[in-house]
């Protein structure tokens, strides 16, 4: 009998050598075993610890830190959005309020939204965009509670870095520009001196002076119930607003290698103590009928003199999409552009180079448009209609110039039309334009106040029965 490879090394062996080498190798496997199996369980206590704190975590400790008072500056671009202030619904209507209470909470800077004495100094509405809206509430800081132990020994205390740690949560278009201390009894909403708009709009072929001549009459304090749409649910009878500066100046943008031009833009520069439901976008759209010349300047004397027109006549509000709450204005608050001095460059180019980014990637996109738009508009029309509209003098006109011409009222052989312009790149189309002073009128303030009373006193009722 042949024997197995490998064992004619032991074939000489005695019994006692076999013995000797079996035992060597049983407590060999043994040790290698119980190592195996106490990796094994090692690795197993690591992976339930992990499981356990995550799922285990201990509950933030408010107990252990103050809560200050500040204010807050928010820019933020409105066209992805509901409006500021949050409806309750995020995901359906998403809200830079609801954004921004979302990483307020996540930074355990706040506890509850409803618990933090929060004040917003403008509600602006859906599509409207912010540069300079100011909010102010109660937060986490890392100050001691008791302000009088000469800050714990004359050392220095860090605050919590309100800028940075919130623009890390924030979406893109939302921004943290500054922040202050502010008093207790500290309102955005109450302690604002003034408010500032800015309105965006292409001059075309709008009668500049005309629209400036129209604006200084909004200077003043007026009765603007004409120049809003009113709610009958907030019952509302104090329509006077005071209007500080009213003006409409070119766009003065200064990068020279921009290619879009800029020259051609306007801005209707608007500040005021207080402002009502769409109020800026309602006086906007009468002064683009005034820039049409479908409308004198003398229209807003008529509008703000509720002895002549008690009631607001029926007529669309401007786009929008250009409208910006600007600035608001304050007494005595102290803008920190970091968490303190020695880091505002920092929180500040991070900032910058952020909003470059955005910049950059609209910019691109606002070329592209160009491009086409160019393009288009360099066309001829005797290249392109050369059996159509024989009547029109088209000679050695773009499409661009045929558009544009004839303040916008574009004639053919069938029908005549007037395109009203209501801002942000939105026109509304209309057979025939009827003035301001005929068209029919909504309900006045006090009517529309009285009818919700008594819907309000029905549906209480109703509660009542049931």
């Amino acid at each position: 009998m042949s024997q197995l490879p490998g064992n004619e090394k032991y074939s000489n062996w005695t019994k006692k050598q076999l013995i000797e080498k079996l035992l060597f190798y049983e407590s060999n496997l043994e040790e290698n075993t119980l190592n195996s199996t106490n990796s094994q369980i090692i690795l197993t206590k690591k992976v339930d610890k992990k499981n356990k704190k995550s799922t285990s975590a201990r509950p933030f400790d408010w107990s252990k830190y103050s809560i200050r008072s500040i204010a807050l500056k928010i820019a933020y671009l409105g066209w992805n959005y509901s409006g500021f202030a949050s409806q309750g619904n995020e995901d359906d209507f998403p809200s830079i309020e609801g954004h921004l209470f979302k990483s307020l909470l996540n930074a355990k800077l706040i506890a509850d939204p409803s618990d933090c004495n929060f004040s917003k100094c403008g509600r602006t509405d859906k599509g409207v965009s912010g540069l300079g809206q100011v909010v102010s509430l109660d937060v986490r800081s890392n100050l001691p509670k008791n302000t009088s132990s000469d800050i714990t020994n004359n050392k220095k205390i860090e605050e919590v870095p309100y800028i940075d740690t919130l623009n890390r949560l924030l979406p893109d278009d939302i921004r943290i520009l500054a922040w202050a201390p502010v008093d207790k009894d500290f309102s955005a909403r109450f302690n604002c001196k003034s408010r500032k708009y800015k309105y965006f709009f292409v001059r075309g072929n709008l009668d500049i002076e005309l629209m400036r001549e129209a604006a200084n009459r909004f200077l003043g304090t007026h009765d603007f119930r004409n120049f809003c749409k009113v709610d009958g649910s907030k019952q509302i009878t104090n329509f006077e607003r005071t209007i500080l500066e009213a003006r409409i100046d070119p766009v003065q943008y200064k990068h020279q290698d921009n290619p879009l031009e800029f020259r051609e833009f306007y801005v209707f520069n608007l500040r005021g103590t207080a402002f009502l439901w769409h109020q800026v976008r309602f006086m906007m759209s009468i002064l683009f009928l005034i820039g049409q010349k479908l409308e004198s300047p003398s229209i807003i004397d008529n509008l703000l003199d509720i002895t002549k027109t008690p009631a607001k006549p029926n007529y669309e509000m401007a786009s929008e999409i250009p409208l910006v709450l600007y600035d608001c204005e304050f007494d005595n608050l102290e803008w920190q552009y970091g968490r303190d001095s020695g880091t505002s460059f920092n929180t500040l180019s991070r900032l910058y180079k952020h909003v470059y980014g955005q910049w950059y990637i609209h910019t691109t996109k606002s070329l592209v448009y160009s491009t086409l738009l160019y393009d288009l508009g360099e066309m001829s029309l005797n290249q392109i209609m050369q059996n159509e509209m024989k009547e029109q003098n088209t000679q050695n006109k773009s499409l661009k110039d045929f558009v544009y011409s004839d303040n916008n009222i574009i004639t053919s052989s069938t029908n005549a039309s007037t395109s009203i312009i209501l801002g942000g790149g939105k026109e509304h189309r209309i057979r025939n334009y009827v003035k301001i002073s005929n068209k029919k009128t909504c309900d006045t303030a006090e009517s529309k106040n009285e009818k919700y009373k008594v819907k309000r006193i029905k549906l209480d009722n109703n509660e009542i029965e049931t």
